[in-house]
Order: structure tokens, then sequence, then C-alpha cells
């Protein structure tokens, strides 16, 4: 008797194929999302895309991972998952288009990273980590006929979290899917429509309610808002890691655990990267310029050295960051990216710790005409080092 005889739940894709270890069934939740309108993206600013969509990437597979979801398969702008609730993979979309709708408030450009998302939940198989079967397909249909912001689901789907999650949902009844046999019962929500709306409700009912103690409150927010905007780019937002790493290097410089790793003149050594421009405002010599602003802050602090060192990738690996750290005796290294959002010019820059390769600053910058938050950002990274 064959195998496929001993176990139904076995199927074989392609028994000629010897190395072929068989499919096996299993119920999952298929979560599917791509971007909206990716091509017209890459058309238009195709570094800059590939710049926001690998940011945001980082974010979306952080929450699928947090949520016990395994990513099968990324193609350009798409991720199909594949969860064992239903429940996780909702939250999952919840919580990607709210924190991508809240990162594409801040863009003021039109490269925009929006996504569309369609689940469904049924029995799939699975072959050399990869998934099949028509209920992957439908969950493919479902985002395919989706919105910005959007998430469909199956009715399926729609049983098994109605009354578990934070979102109301509408049923737009039955819908034929391209190339799937049977109309399928769909449920979507718009998260980007939904919180657009509980915040002008509650606008408007404070306002009827409190109208002179709103007002008093605007007369004080605004000022504050204000002024926390044009400062809030002095502050530098470090990693998880790096109060403990930024900790334990000036610890080993004041006890001298590491002075002997240290140049003959005992400096800290900052290597510091080619900017990459994307921005056409700026050319050569504007950003050679800003690269000696940088260059003449650091150098400020008597403890500092810095040496230039040619252009690299905009995500430095661990390995790239020791290589250049090794070549220039560096205890940290600088890159970044310059470009532009409507009228305004930023540049996202990069600090890694040289000993582990990690990083421990990823921030934006504003490029204004003084570039005073450029210079306060630097000098207080140069301080913190130091101190």
């Amino acid at each position: 008797m064959s195998d496929t005889g001993k176990n139904k739940n076995i199927y074989v894709l392609d028994e000629n194929n010897n190395n072929n270890k068989g499919a096996t069934r299993k119920m999952a939740a298929i979560f599917a999302a791509d971007v909206v309108g990716y091509s017209k993206l890459m058309a238009s600013n195709e570094k800059l895309t590939l710049f926001r969509l690998k940011e945001t990437r980082k974010l979306t597979d952080k929450i699928i991972n947090e949520l016990h979801g395994r990513i099968f398969s990324t193609a350009g702008d798409s991720i199909m998952a594949e969860f064992a609730s239903p429940v996780d993979a909702m939250d999952a979309a919840i919580n990607i288009q709210r924190e991508v709708t809240k990162k594409a408030q801040e863009i003021k450009d039109n490269i925009l990273i929006e996504f569309r998302i369609g689940i469904n939940l049924g029995d799939i198989m699975i072959q050399d980590n990869n998934l099949y079967g028509d209920n992957v397909n439908i969950a493919a249909r479902l985002e395919s006929i989706s919105s910005v912001g959007e998430i469909t689901i199956s009715e399926k789907v729609y049983q098994e979290v109605v009354d578990k999650v934070d979102i109301k949902f509408k049923s737009l009844g039955e819908k034929k899917l391209k190339n799937i046999s049977k109309k399928i019962k769909v449920y979507i929500s718009n998260i980007q429509e939904a919180e657009t709306k509980i915040g002008e409700d509650s606008i408007l009912t404070l306002y009827k309610k409190h109208i002179v103690a709103s007002v008093l409150v605007l007369l004080l927010i605004i000022p504050g808002f204000y002024f926390y905007m044009n400062r809030s780019s002095e502050k530098i937002e470090y990693t998880d890691n790096s109060k403990s790493v930024l900790e334990n290097f000036r610890t080993n410089q004041e006890v001298g655990i590491d002075k002997k790793e240290l140049p003959s003149d005992g400096k800290i050594v900052i290597a510091l990267m080619d900017f990459q421009n994307q921005s056409a405002v700026f050319d050569k010599k504007e950003i050679e310029e800003i690269n000696l602003l940088i260059k003449d802050n650091l150098s400020k602090a008597n403890t500092i050295r810095v040496v230039n060192t040619p252009q690299g990738s905009e995500n430095l690996n661990p390995p790239e960051v020791m290589l250049i750290a090794t070549e220039s005796d560096a205890s940290f290294v600088i890159n970044g990216i310059i470009f532009k959002e409507q009228e305004n010019s930023f540049v996202n820059l990069k600090i890694y710790e040289a000993k582990r390769g990690s990083l421990i600053v990823n921030q934006k910058v504003s490029l204004n005409s003084s570039k005073k938050s450029l210079s306060d950002f630097i000098s207080k990274f140069a301080n913190d080092i130091s101190s």
C-alpha cells in the first residue's frame, strides 16, 4: 500500500518527484496585504519608494511576529502570512493599518506607503514552508478588492472575530471573486474612516458642550505644539538597546578598560560616511557643506575625532559596520539619506555603535535654512557620548 493510502491527510503534489516530501493539510488564517498604487509610486520616485517600503516592512513584520504569525511569501510590495488564530490575524491587520496610517500622516509628499489587507480562514496545504490551496487564493482576492486602509474578510473570519476585536464591519453581501468558483460572503472595515469619524464626533461633541473651555485649551495647546514641532528634532530618540550601550561605553572610557583600543591620541573616533542625496534641492557642494557641518559640530568636543569614509548602503548590516569601524578605528559610524517632503528637506540620520554593529539612532532631522536643528542634534549626540 502506498504512503498516501495509509494516511488520507497526506496529499502528494507530484508523485513523480522523488524529492517531494508531500503536502500536509491544516487549518490556518491567511493574511494577505499589498501596497496600494505601488507601481505608480515606483514610477514617481523609485529610490524613495523603496526606502519607505523597507522602513514600513520593519514595522509590519514586527507586528506579525509579535502576534505569532509566520510570513511565508513576499514579492515586491506584498506580504502573505499565516496565523493559527484568526483573532491574531485580525489584530495584526488592525495594528498595521493604524500604524501605517499614523506614519503616512507624517509624510508631506506623495510617496505614501498604504496597505490594503484581506484575511480568510480555512483548510490549506503546506509544503516546503509554502502554503497552497483555494483558501490562500481567496485571501489574496479579498485583499485585491480592498481599498486604502481597508481590511476585507470572509464570513468564516467574521464569525470568529466579530465580538473579539475593537472595530466594526460592514457586510458587502456575496461577492464573485476572480478565479474562485463559489461566491464568498464578504465583510469590510476601513480603519482610516472609522478612526477619522471617531475623532470628528469627539471634537464636535466637545465643541457643543464646552465651547469656551475648548477655545482656552486650544490657545494653550497651539503655542506648545508649535514649540514642540520646532524643537522635537533636537531630541535624540535612541533605540531600545542604546541606553545600556552608551552607559557601558562611557563607563569603559572612564575606567580605562578600552583605552588600549583607542587611537594614540586617546580620542573617540566617529566614521562619517558621505550621505545619499535623493533631493533635487541640494547639489554636491551643499551636501559637502552638510557633511562639514556635522563634522565641525562633532569635533567641538575635544574627546572626538571624525574621519570621513565613502558612501555605503542606506541600511548597514552589523558586519559592514564592524568592517568600516575596523578600517578607521571608529567607535561609531554615521550615515544618512537626504530627501524632500513638500517644501521641507530632511536628513534621515543613522548612527551605529561599532563594537557590535548595532543601530542606536534612526531619526529624521530637519534641514531648515539655518540647519540649526541638525547642529543641535549632532551637538547633543557628541555630548551624550563624551560626558
